[in-house]
């Protein structure tokens, strides 16, 4: 079934409170009572229909009245009543098996515990509901287990009433005093550790923390506790946002589809991002637990206070709360460094989505199955869109129309329009043309132009814009793009850009149609850097020279531009490998040893100046790309590197502090282990010998990448052995060890096929899978792009897809590129993907194959 935007219609029904009483146990009993109107001013039949998805129903009554089954029936999808009164209270009684939920949706087992996930669709996988963002209601849980197997017992908001019954069972009662959507519901049984302690809010109240974890594991939530603290101070001071409930909760479940989940006052975790510790995590785990920990706390505001009338929005509350998160990773990890983090990451992921056969709007118009949305286009573009704004119109206006948007729609179910007006009225300026970046797949290319007179001393620059066509959109608008601007001379001065009459600041200009034309008087040519700060989610296509290009990297002193064209040095370096020229290759080398010879005072970003491009993105830039040249390429420009910065790499390689706020040394460090493996050298082996069991996981993670480019396969194998001896017990721990074990450059589809019948591999946990069938398709590309590979992983989705089609669905997208391969490739990946579709039965793969399909 194709759900439309254009087709949204308002609820039939008003659903004011919602009771449950849940008896949790190997079969679970949920009775649940409605309190149900008619909505005013809608139109509607005599009946009711509810989602009810793959339930057994017991029992429905209207007003205590238990109803004949010839009055209801229950399909796969719907249960349907056939008349009701305009006010009644509706009473179902359902039975669900949360052991046997492979899919992770609904009520399910993660370990010790059972709990839920119930964004999108998922609380119609407990009980029949009006299943839909819109519909908001308070809610009170009952729920009652064995004391012994399930010591605890939460559910949203605060706990009113608990205690022991007769027969060991024991229960507790949650009331949630705000109205929300179902998808925010969230409940927990289980036998786990509590770690507790408290926040004074800024208007004085003491907030309980309480974060909920497997037993022996409470020494690892330090880290997310003071993020969470980190979080709720920035909130407040930031946009004056306090906490609104007594106690926050955190529960780290073991099997989790996502990264975490917003639901309100408490939110389930992948373990992933709540557990760390030096000897477990690496720092770029404790980035990312600040990061996730920060997003789903803000949600509060940004998604639950205020939620989305229908998920045709979802970026409303997902792209504006990415935004917020790491607006706060870069006041509390270095704006520089997390800025160009975030790019690396739009670019890896969403703009080969922009470019392939999945493309879809911020905003989409149509799907199938919503669960295919939760997408970087969603999550990354949608916050490139906010912050466009937020640049636009200051953080001062913007802060401003995000409190304005936040009591104009709290309790409520709000637009994207809802929220670029608050922020329009805020700023006193009219923001809606920012609005078809919302409408509009594909990623923008921004072409610069310069013309200069020698004889006059003018300048032309000359911006112009075109959105390649994407599936269903085969013309595209001009769209508003802010550009950040600084013009140097030859020799690195710093020259003022001329008066316009789009320029919002002293390097601001709001490109508003096709084109963009500045003129200045100029003794010289003038080097401009553009896109400072990447002020806009586009490819910049600039006709620089490689003498440029190298000027840009020595005197721009904006981070963010700086890498970026080192980048482009990379590529252009890489082309030119696959193509027999090496002249762009001794441009990025010479800007390389610029940059290592200079004082390393960021250690952080020195090692992102320094690093190869992401392979991601470097592919992302052919149209048709031969793997087996590529990868040969990126192989001697990888070499290259190493044997031109020797020197320096061998004073890093050994500069590792264990320390916690060494991170920076740690990353150069092991930047320079990897180069330095690539040469072969004894010494290096040795030291990264050393690390593999050492007493911090970002030196030892380090060491084991270093160590897959050694020549002789023996030595990297025997150190991933160590390593798994000392580990083995740790299921995060060993997620890395499969994730290396399955990407490394010499995995092949028999190499795989053995790590899927390792012991310890499970395919109910996604932890595991993404970390084995990820990883191999990310990163082990000479073996997957065989036809051996292709069936294997092929295999693989096929087997997930039975199980969990979530996760399988979001695993797909590897095979979905065959467009842009080479042949034979191309014609071997594309039998593969025809195959795979006549195997898999769930519409969250069938969906996202026939796009590429078609």
């Amino acid at each position: 079934m194709i759900h439309r935007r254009t087709d949204y219609l308002p609820p039939a029904f008003i659903v004011e409170q919602v009771m449950l009483d849940v008896h949790v146990a190997a079969q679970t009993r949920v009775t649940a009572r409605l309190s149900m109107r008619r909505a005013p001013d809608v139109a509607a039949s005599p009946g009711l229909r509810l989602d009810a998805r793959a339930l057994t129903v017991q029992s429905v009554a209207l007003d205590d009245q238990v109803l004949d089954p010839r009055e209801w029936s229950l399909s796969e999808t719907e249960l349907c009543i056939s008349r009701v009164p305009d006010t009644f209270t509706l009473t179902t009684v359902t039975l669900l098996a949360p052991e046997a939920n492979t899919a992770l949706e609904g009520f399910y087992q993660s370990g010790p515990m059972f709990c839920t996930q119930c964004e999108a669709h998922g609380f119609s996988r407990i009980t029949p509901y009006l299943d839909r963002p819109d519909v908001l209601s308070k809610f009170t849980v009952r729920l009652q287990a064995d004391a012994r197997r399930f010591p605890v017992l939460l559910a949203n908001g605060n706990c009113i009433d608990k205690g022991p019954l007769g027969d060991g069972q024991h229960f507790a009662v949650w009331e949630d005093p705000f109205a929300k959507p179902c998808y925010l519901f969230a409940m927990v049984a289980g036998d786990l550790a509590r770690v507790a302690d408290s926040y004074r809010a800024a208007d004085g109240r003491d907030i309980a923390l309480e974060f909920y974890v497997d037993h022996g594991n409470e020494d690892r939530v330090d880290h997310a506790m003071a993020s969470l603290k980190d979080a709720m101070r920035w909130d407040e001071e930031r946009f004056g946002l306090v906490y609104d409930l007594d106690v926050y909760m955190v529960v780290a479940a073991r099997a989790f589809n996502m990264g975490a989940m917003e639901n309100k006052g408490l939110n389930i975790f992948n373990a992933a991002y709540v557990l760390a510790t030096p000897e477990t995590a690496t720092d770029e785990s404790y980035h990312a637990i600040s990061a996730v920990i920060a997003h789903e706390y803000f949600h509060n505001y940004t998604g639950n206070r205020v939620t989305c009338r229908d998920w045709f929005q979802l970026s409303l509350k997902e792209g504006l709360t990415v935004f917020r998160d790491q607006r706060f990773s870069e006041d509390h990890l270095g704006g520089a460094v997390q800025r160009i983090e975030q790019v690396r990451m739009l670019r890896a992921a969403q703009f080969p989505e922009d470019a392939g056969p999945t493309a879809h709007p911020v905003r989409p118009d149509a799907y199938q199955e919503v669960n295919n949305f939760y997408t970087a286009t969603i999550y990354e573009k949608g916050a490139e869109i906010v912050r466009m704004l937020h640049t636009v119109i200051g953080p001062d206006a913007f802060a401003k129309g995000l409190r304005r948007y936040l009591a104009e729609q709290d309790g409520k179910a709000a637009t994207i329009e809802d929220f670029v007006d608050a922020l329009s009225a805020a700023a006193s300026t009219d923001l809606t043309p920012f609005l078809a970046w919302y409408a509009q797949a594909g990623t923008p290319q921004l072409r610069l132009t310069r013309a200069w007179d020698a004889t006059t001393r003018k300048l032309l620059l000359r911006f112009t814009q075109h959105t390649p066509p994407t599936p269903g959109q085969p013309d595209k608008q001009a769209l508003p793009i802010p550009i950040r601007l600084r013009l140097r001379t030859q020799r690195g001065q710093v020259v003022p850009l001329p008066p316009h009459a789009d320029a919002l600041g002293d390097e601001l200009i709001l490109m508003r149609g096709e084109a963009l034309t500045l003129e200045l008087d100029a003794d010289d040519p003038l080097l401009p850097s553009v896109l400072l700060g990447f002020s806009a989610p586009v490819k910049l296509l600039a006709d620089y020279s490689l003498a440029e290009l190298q000027g840009i990297a020595a005197f721009e002193s904006d981070p963010f531009v700086r890498w970026d064209t080192l980048q482009t040095l990379h590529a252009r370096a890489h082309a030119g490998l696959m193509d027999g020229d090496r002249s762009a290759l001794h441009a990025l080398l010479a800007a390389l040893q610029r940059v290592a010879a200079e004082p390393v005072d960021m250690p952080m970003l020195t090692a992102h100046l320094l690093s190869l491009p992401g392979i991601a993105w470097l592919w992302d830039q052919y149209r048709e790309v031969h793997p087996q040249r590529f990868l040969d390429a990126y192989a001697q420009l990888g070499r290259a590197i190493a044997e031109a910065l020797c020197g320096p790499l061998s004073v890093w390689a050994p500069n590792a502090p264990i320390t916690a706020d060494h991170a920076g040394e740690r990353a150069l460090s092991n930047v320079a282990l990897g180069y330095l493996a690539r040469l072969g050298s004894d010494s290096v082996q040795r030291m990264a010998d050393e690390r593999v069991v050492g007493p911090n996981m970002s030196l030892s993670i380090g060491a084991l990448r270093a160590l897959t480019h050694h020549s002789d396969a023996a030595v990297p194998a025997a150190a991933m052995q160590r390593f798994a001896a000392r580990w083995h017990e740790d299921a995060l721990v060993m997620d890395r060890w499969f994730a290396l074990a399955a990407g490394g450059p010499q995995v092949d589809a028999a190499a795989l096929a053995a790590l899927i019948d390792h012991p310890q591999f499970d395919w109910r946990n996604p932890n595991r899978v993404r970390a084995v069938l990820g990883s191999f398709a990310s990163g082990a590309l000479q073996g997957f792009h065989t036809e051996a590979g292709y069936r294997a992983y092929a295999d693989g989705i096929a087997k997930l897809d039975t199980l969990n089609p979530q996760t399988a669905a979001r695993l797909l997208k590897p095979l979905l590129g065959f467009k842009r391969l080479a042949e034979p490739w191309a014609a071997t990946q594309r039998q593969v993907v025809t195959e795979l579709r006549a195997r898999v039965q769930s519409t969250d793969a069938r969906e996202l194959l026939d796009a590429a399909l078609t």
